[in-house]
């Protein structure tokens, strides 16, 4: 009987060691990557606009090709600010005319 409970006071002291173990490395893992994205969002981002006038050939995906900066991800998101600032109702842009970009940099002008 005292070595059944010596076997019990071990099983449950590793089993309480590997918790811990598992506890600190989700932690370190939090730390880990909580550091990074913090560091790579805390340079500052400055939002500017423009007058561009439309080209023989341009469409909304080659002037965001131009235009699109590092405070956007998505192609079609910075399309469609695009669109709402110009209040376009679909992609049909006109040679000629002009439209007003939003773009970002990370340098102050």
């Amino acid at each position: 009987m005292k070595n059944n409970r010596k076997a019990e006071i071990i099983v449950r002291n590793r089993k309480i060691m590997v918790a811990g173990l598992l506890l600190v490395t989700v932690i370190f893992g939090a730390l880990l990557f909580t550091n990074k994205a913090t560091a790579k969002s805390s340079r500052p981002i400055y939002t500017y606009y423009t007058s561009y006038e439309i080209q023989t050939g341009d469409s909304l995906w080659t002037i965001a090709d131009q235009f699109m900066g590092p405070d956007y991800t998505d192609k079609q998101d910075f399309i469609n600010n695009i669109k709402r600032i110009n209040h376009l109702g679909d992609d049909n842009i006109t040679e000629g005319k002009f439209l007003v970009i939003e773009y970002s940099s990370y340098e102050k002008l």
